[in-house]
């Protein structure tokens, strides 16, 4: 009984010791692939997720497709509100 107990233990002290060596060793090499991923590729402009995006304000329709889009980043045309210059370019063919 006491035998089984200590193989016991002794498998879990081995398990966590070697999750430890490998989680260093995976970070390591994260850190490695990284440092290599980004020596090779050439400066880019911001990535527009990461910008800080209001999370509160009025919401308004477009008015071609009916998206409710933050009156902060509409694109307006007179009282017409509209999500993207596609939708405001439709609605000007549209009317035409």
């Amino acid at each position: 009984m006491i035998r089984a107990l200590l193989y016991g233990f002794i498998s879990i002290l081995v398990i966590t010791f070697v999750r430890m060596v490998m989680g260093i060793i995976m970070k390591e090499f994260s850190g490695l692939m990284k440092e290599e991923t980004a020596s090779q590729q050439p400066p880019s402009r911001p990535n527009p997720a990461k910008q800080k995006v209001p999370t509160s304000g009025e919401f308004k329709a477009c008015k071609t497709c009916g998206t409710y889009v933050l009156a902060s980043s509409a694109i307006t045309s007179g009282d017409a509100v509209y999500c993207s210059p596609a939708c405001k370019e439709k609605s000007a063919k549209a009317s035409a």
